[in-house]
């Protein structure tokens, strides 16, 4: 352990000195590096049951370097490196791992000034359309250490505040591109000495656009994703067409009004789908005067539709590329029981929440969410599901936010969770916790 702690420093001492030299050049080469500290800290969010529990203490540390090289005013090169490991202070009997260094970001981008003006980007790339309702993370398999697609993209520029995306994706279960130190991972996240990415392979493709129309933004899409049956069988061969909408509206300077909605289609295995899930919210602000009234007051629902066991249809929501931590840092970990391991499975759920965001000033921030929590479906009883009752229960998050200089921030974040009727009785609460420190250059 002491040997990779040295190598760390002088890798990290190495990209320094890279980065400074480059910092107040005019080259076409441009450097970046980040570091980010994380202490997690939780009991019992993954199977509500204070006896059996070993709680879980440890720190991820993710490195990244990022490299971008602006060839001409139409070309571009980007390559971004990225480590995280973690190490366990509970339970003890953790392995510590300095893990992989992966490639998280290779691509090209060329800017297209004829015939449907645009940029195309080639090869492994973040996308997030909205607000990653349906198209954010690639791959939740590996956490928050990465959010890639392996695309093809275009966005086609219409005219002013409107635009067309179209893109083509495939998600392997692990990574096809060199790794260093592959062999020494975590065995949590150990695939064939890789992480496993996603639990079965998927390819895409959709249509997004985006457009303001006077001072409404409307944005619209359609995207197709399959999931192949490649033995594993966690999710027979499956065929997944959504479509789907959002639309931001000021209703005055202090309101506006913020709805999505979408349908899916296709089969999942020989069943027909039959889906929807959307979310609408109300947003106000204040323009507070005193540090105690709210600068942003969110009231609003979402519902995720869920499979009615009775019928020869899946009416289940496929979350497409929306397993992240969208409403919950906590809560994606108690999904794990409850749809077959697959972690942040966004499905069979129907919540009322309120939101409030206080700004203290000196880039110090406060958000409070509360969210009453439901199943849209009652399920057949497990020995974690009480399959007799809806009621998920109320979950309750604070997030402390802070900014020292434009380099230099974090948070700290807590969680609690008081289980419903949807699972079994006697189901124990859980408290989840976060602390966060980020350096960018």
């Amino acid at each position: 352990m002491r040997k990779y702690k040295l190598e760390f420093v002088l890798l990290i001492l190495g990209f320094s000195s890279i980065i400074y030299a480059q910092s107040n050049s005019d080259s076409k080469l441009k450097v970046n590096f980040s570091e980010r500290f994380r202490m997690v800290m939780w009991d019992n969010a993954i199977d509500l049951d204070d006896s059996g529990t070993v709680n879980q203490n440890f720190t991820r540390f993710r490195t990244t370097l990022s490299f971008n090289y602006q060839a001409s005013s139409k070309l571009e090169f980007n390559i971004k490196l990225a480590n995280e490991f973690r190490y366990y202070f509970t339970p003890s009997m953790a392995e510590f791992h300095i893990n992989e260094i992966i490639i998280d970001q290779l691509n090209l981008k060329y800017n297209n000034s004829k015939y449907l003006p645009g940029i195309l980007t080639l090869g492994r790339q973040n996308i997030m359309l909205g607000e990653g309702f349906v198209i954010f993370d690639g791959h939740p398999g590996d956490g928050s250490r990465s959010a890639y697609f392996n695309a093809v993209r275009y966005d086609w520029h219409i005219k002013n505040n409107h635009t067309l995306t179209g893109f083509f994706a495939y998600q392997p279960e692990e990574d096809f591109l060199p790794v260093l130190n592959g062999k020494d991972i975590d065995a949590a996240f150990q695939g064939d000495d890789s992480y496993q990415l996603i639990e079965q392979t998927e390819k895409s493709a959709a249509l997004y656009y985006n457009g303001d129309l006077g001072n409404v933004n409307l944005q619209t899409y359609a995207i197709w994703k399959e999931i192949v049956d490649d033995g594993l069988k966690i999710i027979p061969e499956s065929d997944i067409y959504t479509s789907g909408a959002r639309i931001k509206v000021p209703v005055n300077d202090k309101l506006t009004v913020t709805a999505e909605g979408a349908y899916q289609g296709g089969k999942i295995g020989e069943e027909d789908r039959s889906a929807f899930a959307g979310y609408a919210y109300l947003s106000y602000f204040p323009n507070p005067k005193a540090y105690y009234i709210p600068s942003l007051i969110n009231i609003g629902s979402f519902l995720l539709s869920g499979d009615n066991p009775k019928t020869l249809k899946n009416e289940g929501w496929e979350p497409i590329f929306s397993r992240w931590p969208k409403w919950s840092e906590s809560y994606i970990y108690t999904s794990l029981k409850e749809n077959q391991g697959r972690v942040a499975y966004w499905s069979n759920m129907f919540a009322l929440y309120l939101q409030a965001k206080y700004d203290f000033g000196t880039g110090i921030g406060l958000n409070v969410n509360y969210y009453k929590l439901y199943a849209f479906q009652e399920t057949l009883p497990t020995s974690f599901l009480s399959g007799s009752g809806k009621d998920r229960g109320n979950l309750i998050i604070a997030k402390l936010n802070y900014k020292i200089s434009k380099n230099v921030s974090g948070h700290i974040l807590w969680e609690h969770f008081v289980p419903g009727n949807f699972y079994i009785n006697g189901a124990d609460s859980y408290h989840w916790a976060r602390m966060e420190f980020q350096i960018k250059i």
